[in-house]
């Protein structure tokens, strides 16, 4: 018995180093960059009915981005920069009854990169992505909006913290 804890705990040590390991390659996709175009896709028509809107998650995105210093780009002037870089926000809703709805908040910073057998061929690829899932009631959409938040200020720490202002 005693082994096998000993086993689980070194497991979950090396799995929170490989994290770790993750989070500080996901921060450091973002050197050198000055700023990224928002996307926020489309949701489904009963997540707009109970009043969860592209607008509204754009609006609370983009004004956490520019409190921290971090630089919309348009479409063009992404394109127009080596990297091309977009900050990609999903809200994947499931209705589960009349009270409760499930959603999953996904946000993704995507950007150009090259492979390491062919440098010359380019293309997109996510380079730092965060995550959530929960469920609400249908009139409370304001969590779904708080967990995006959550997520983009992430996004801004760690921009920051190769990125400083």
């Amino acid at each position: 018995m005693r082994y096998a804890v000993i086993a689980m705990l070194m497991a979950l040590v090396c799995f929170d180093l490989s994290l770790a390991q993750t989070r500080d390659q996901q921060r450091e996709s973002l050197r050198g960059l000055q700023g990224a175009e928002v996307v926020i896709e489309d949701m489904k028509p009963d997540a707009q009915a109970d009043g969860l809107s592209r607008e509204a998650i754009r609006a609370a995105v983009e004004l956490i981005l520019r409190s921290h210093g971090i630089q919309i780009l348009t479409r063009s002037e992404s394109l127009k920069t080596p990297a091309a870089p977009y900050l990609y926000v999903r809200v994947s809703t499931s209705n589960h009854s009349s009270d409760v709805f499930a959603y999953a908040v996904t946000v993704a910073f995507m950007q150009k990169v090259s492979l390491v057998q062919s440098a010359q061929q380019m293309m997109s690829a996510t380079t730092w992505e965060k995550g959530s899932v929960g469920t609400t009631g249908h009139s409370n959409v304001r969590q779904v909006i708080n967990s995006v938040e959550s997520k983009v200020k992430e996004f801004a720490a760690d921009f920051l913290a190769v990125n400083p202002r």
